[in-house]
């Protein structure tokens, strides 16, 4: 599985360098499930996705809500496990980090984010 890294396009930023594509039905079903723990620089991206759930989940998630042009268009900070909905409606991609996340890379609606391989 390749690994990816996710840059602040304004700023040029690292955000986080371990993050992985959810491009198929297993790697979206199960996503951080199994997982106790998550770094703030572990991800999962998933695009063609405004909402998740964290039901079964063991850890808090930090979430960033995009847009097609891969804008920030909500963020959520440590989300709690258990929760049945969390999106945004105008959301075309959501990327899950470790709790910690939010809190190292403050970001703005409007921040543009750039997926790139490792």
């Amino acid at each position: 599985m390749s690994m990816w890294l996710v840059r602040n396009a304004n700023t040029g930023r690292v955000l986080a360098w371990r993050v992985r594509r959810a491009d198929n039905w297993l790697e979206r079903t199960v996503g951080f499930l199994p997982r106790t723990s998550i770094a703030p620089e572990e991800g999962l991206w998933f695009e063609h996705c405004h909402a998740i759930h964290t039901l079964g989940m063991r850890t808090p998630l930090d979430v960033v809500f995009l847009d097609k042009e891969m804008r920030v268009v909500k963020v959520e900070s440590n989300v709690s496990p258990h929760k049945l909905y969390v999106g945004a409606p105008n959301a075309h991609t959501v990327a899950e980090f470790g709790p910690g996340f939010v809190k190292a890379n403050p970001l703005e609606p409007g921040d543009q984010l750039a997926l790139e391989p490792v």
